[in-house]
């Protein structure tokens, strides 16, 4: 369980680095996914890290696990906004980090084997 304790605080170091980014520092255009389906994936990953580190054998859904992860969200969007680099913080990124997290959890609790 370690292991993904480990995954889960190098992948959540990963995306204030890449947060941390300029503009010019990010690729022009990463893939062919809009904005708001990358912000769902990155989160829904971390939902499914998270669930391997943290949620595992526990009864019901791990709430307190999507809110550190919903929390996280937002406060990626205000690192955004403090460090002053040409990105905005956006409501909606927060909110589709939310959902992600909240996917990823509810897919881990079905599929993962206890």
């Amino acid at each position: 369980m370690l292991k993904w304790k480990i995954g889960f605080v190098f992948y959540c170091c990963l995306i204030f680095y890449v947060s941390s980014l300029s503009p010019q520092d990010l690729p022009d255009e990463p893939s062919s996914l809009p904005d708001k389906a990358l912000h769902f994936i990155e989160y829904c990953l971390m939902g499914l890290l998270g669930w391997g580190a943290f949620g595992r054998g526990t009864a019901g859904f791990p709430w307190a696990l999507f809110a550190f992860c919903a929390c996280f969200g937002i406060a990626d969007e205000c690192w955004q906004d403090w460090l002053d680099r040409s990105r905005s913080p956006d409501v909606w990124d927060a909110a589709m980090d939310a959902a992600g997290a909240f996917c990823g959890l509810l897919v881990s609790m079905v599929f993962w084997k206890r």
